[in-house]
């Protein structure tokens, strides 16, 4: 592979991860690569009618998705290969009623998911994605959506706050250091206290 090669498929995946902040994203994202690579979408819901060399995919749940291609020659002479992945990542996902007002800041509570090292999300621009369910004419309906700006910090202590860090370590509590700061109290309500949300995550 040349050197060319090597940077259009690293721009590819840096492209496709930019596009997957949740796992959400990530599943929108895989279908519309699959969808422009000549695959079509089946319905768990219905029958289906496949026949040799046909190229699918099945959504479940907006966060898992299997695509597969028929061959055209019996498997127990052609075999098979299967690839899996996960669509999720380590990342701090709000909780249902997030809203947090303390001390004179307006804060959004989350709960750590996954194998997050705790000290890399201090001190650093976060943003929010993931899934709004909303009512339009008295339904139920989805929509993901990604800031892609800075919206909120998890402050790290000054050192004389904090004397031990550099002889006993960055000791976070997950419930109570690592609530992102939103704005300050004295600024009003924000119009997201008036959402309904539903699995966002605070992205780096």
């Amino acid at each position: 592979m040349s050197p060319t090669d090597i940077d259009t498929q690293a721009n590819d995946l840096l492209q496709y991860i930019d596009a997957s902040p949740t796992p959400y994203h990530a599943v929108r994202e895989t279908a519309r690569r699959l969808t422009a690579a000549g695959f079509r979408e089946l319905d768990e819901r219905e029958s289906w009618s496949l026949k040799p060399g046909d190229k699918v995919f099945v959504i479940r749940g907006d966060t898992s998705i299997a695509a597969f291609q028929l061959g055209t020659k019996p498997v127990d002479t052609t075999g098979f290969r299967l690839v899996g992945s996960h669509t999720d990542s380590p990342n701090l996902r709000l909780k249902p009623n997030a809203a947090v007002n303390r001390h004179g800041y307006q804060q959004l509570g989350v709960e750590v998911y996954g194998g997050v090292l705790l000290h890399t999300w201090t001190d650093r621009d976060l943003s929010l994605a993931g899934r709004v369910v909303a009512l339009h004419d008295g339904r139920p309906r989805h929509h993901l959506v990604d800031f892609r700006r800075p919206l909120l910090r998890v402050p790290n202590l000054a050192i004389h706050l904090n004397r031990g860090v550099n002889t006993d370590g960055l000791k976070l509590n997950p419930q109570e250091h690592m609530v992102p700061v939103l704005g300050l109290e004295s600024a009003g309500p924000r119009s997201c206290a008036r959402c309904w949300w539903r699995s966002w995550a605070a992205r780096g």
